[in-house]
């Protein structure tokens, strides 16, 4: 079986070979956007040395242009997306993308796809608070509500059930929560913002779907090689911290910061003067923060990794050593500067 993996030099992409390489894989195909650094090279030997690790170097924009990506692979995990940038760079870097892969996927007969796609697309604003947030729950019908980034993943997870369903590969989508780990983003938007030298506490009581790096890359190899067709995973992991015990932890295992919490009541009428000021000032303050924003979320749930753990998955890394890992990086990487 060969597998490829798009983003394979990202934050997850990378772990996910690492992933399916500890799971016995013999042949994977790595997308890169430039190159693959050799401390990564010999990492994936050094898991395998007997694999077949081929390299492909693509630009996923390139319409018309990835058949040699694709040809003689029976798997693709879709990693690639864009994280950053103008909300135009999103959808590009995430739904173009997509699309393009699809079509060469789909004329290649590639036989199984597995979409790394994420919570933001799930609509939440229709839970109460304490509900359980799992794969039941609908997703957004469009998702320009949830923000750019939101909009974009929405809109690539019902590209790929269109591609699904008028090609019939056998498709898995995985959603992740927040993904964290060494190397990745030290402070969820979920947990709060930065400002002013301040750090606004946002997430207070709510529980932070965390999930470990290393945790969600296991899922997305066992996904790819174990799911029925058509299955659909949140992934979270086990004993998940509130935003407010989190931050209490990176100020202390990390670095001091001076937080102002900001009450659920008290953000949801701040977003609704947001919302009022933005029409008012005719865009001049960007409402970033609708009601509908913060209700998706910022009100307590629940999660479930259940899904997951009756495919076999359980969390390699446990969220108390994985905080403790991640924090240490974090803590260098302030040293260093």
């Amino acid at each position: 079986m060969k597998v490829l993996v798009t983003g394979a030099g990202g934050f997850l992409g990378s772990r996910i070979v690492d992933s399916l390489l500890g799971l016995g894989v013999k042949s994977v195909r790595v997308h890169v956007r430039r190159t693959v650094p050799a401390s990564l090279m010999q990492r994936w030997r050094g898991l395998s040395p007997d694999a077949e690790i081929e390299v492909v170097q693509a630009n996923l924009l390139s319409r018309g242009q990835l058949q040699p990506l694709v040809s003689g692979v029976d798997c693709v995990i879709h990693a690639a997306a864009g994280m950053k940038g103008a909300a135009a760079d999103m959808f590009a870097n995430t739904v173009l993308t997509s699309r393009n892969l699809l079509e060469a996927a789909c004329e290649a007969q590639v036989k199984r796809i597995v979409l790394i796609s994420s919570f933001s697309v799930y609509k939440a604003a229709d839970l109460g608070r304490g509900d359980v947030l799992d794969e039941r729950v609908p997703i957004e019908p469009v998702g320009v509500e949830r923000g750019a980034y939101g909009y974009a993943k929405t809109r690539q997870e019902h590209l790929f059930n269109e591609f699904r369903q008028r090609h019939g590969f056998e498709g898995v989508v995985l959603r992740p929560g927040v993904i964290y780990g060494p190397g990745g983003g030290a402070l969820s938007s979920r947990v709060g913002l930065k400002a002013m030298g301040l750090f606004v506490s946002l997430g207070g009581p709510a529980i932070l779907p965390l999930t470990y790096v290393d945790n969600c890359a296991d899922a997305a190899a066992m996904a790819a090689l174990k799911a029925q067709a058509g299955s659909v995973f949140s992934v979270v992991d086990d004993d998940l911290p509130t935003c407010r015990a989190y931050l209490k932890a990176y100020s202390r295992e990390v670095e001091r910061l001076r937080c102002i919490p900001l009450p659920y009541p008290l953000f949801m009428l701040a977003s609704r003067l947001i919302v009022w000021y933005h029409r008012r000032s005719k865009g001049q303050l960007p409402a970033l923060f609708t009601p509908y924003v913060v209700k998706s979320m910022y009100q307590p749930l629940r999660y479930s990794n259940a899904a997951l753990k009756a495919l076999g998955w359980t969390p390699r890394v446990s969220t108390r050593e994985g905080m403790a890992r991640a924090f240490a990086f974090f803590r260098e990487a302030l040293k260093k500067g």
